[in-house]
């Protein structure tokens, strides 16, 4: 029985139970008990199809925000836009960068460099991440000989990166560490918009938004920091266009399947 048929019923029903007014014989207490039983049974039967109907409603996805959309669209319209990848040779303080990679606004690379370090050397986790081998970096030049070519690439752009924090600390330590003039680096961070784009859901990696995106990364160690640089690109366009997830829906969970089963009777053999 449908939830409108059940929610009529109960209307009629408690319609009656009124017109009977006060019990004042035995016949008149057995049509109340059967009323109010029956009400009770379909009262409860109501509510669960309702609390069902309310997990659906809380079970459906989320319309982007307004305000992340015209934030994506704005910064995707920008001609000096950059997306920052740096790579470094471990998570230690005391690592170093040795790969800087940047990205305009089309996709295209406008500057990428291996860099070699002088006292940190790759890890094999770090490897393993960022697709960067000891071999790619032994005829690099050094941090020192780029940053001239890093400021120039830096200046008059607008930076969009994945967890641009620690990207502007790699670049503050590097220029205290070898005595370089300081970067400046004007943009925003990607990670951080892309978590209110999600309504506060933590912990996206990058890996995450660009599948939603329809963009997937290769897996690591094939992985780099121009796929990641190409990945910003690509969420940021589907944040544009308020695109959330391109990806095959998962299946649903199982219902419960509400039943007439804790009616006390076939409710309509009841005279009422």
């Amino acid at each position: 029985m449908s939830i409108d048929h059940k929610v009529e019923l109960l209307h009629s029903i408690v319609e009656a139970e009124r017109e009977a007014g006060r019990v004042n014989s035995l016949a008149d207490l057995t049509g109340h008990k059967v009323r109010r039983t029956t009400i009770t049974a379909l009262w409860a039967q109501v509510q669960q199809q309702l609390i069902q109907l309310k997990n659906e409603i809380d079970g459906l996805p989320d319309a982007p925000p307004d305000e992340q959309i015209s934030w994506a669209q704005a910064v995707a319209a920008m001609p000096n836009l950059r997306f920052l990848e740096i790579d470094t040779t471990g998570l230690d303080a005391e690592d170093e960068i040795c790969r800087f990679t940047l990205v305009d606004g089309f996709g295209q690379i406008v500057y990428d460099s291996h860099i070699r370090p002088t006292s940190r050397l790759l890890t094999k986790e770090a490897s393993r991440i960022n697709g960067i081998q000891i071999s790619d970096l032994e005829q690099a030049p050094t941090l020192s000989e780029v940053w001239e070519d890093v400021q120039d690439a830096l200046l008059g752009t607008y930076i969009v990166s994945f967890n641009q924090e620690w990207d502007r600390k790699q670049l503050s330590q590097a220029a205290r560490r070898y005595q370089l003039a300081p970067l400046a680096v004007v943009g925003d961070c990607l990670q951080r918009r892309a978590t209110q784009y999600y309504h506060r859901e933590y912990y996206l990696s990058l890996a995450e938004l660009c599948a939603r995106a329809g963009h997937p990364l290769p897996d690591p160690p094939a992985q780099t920091s121009i796929d990641r640089a190409w990945g910003q690109y690509h969420f940021l366009q589907a944040m544009a266009s308020a695109i959330t997830d391109v990806r095959p829906p998962k299946p649903p969970a199982a219902a419960s399947v509400i039943t007439d089963d804790d009616d006390p009777d076939d409710l309509d053999s009841h005279p009422f």
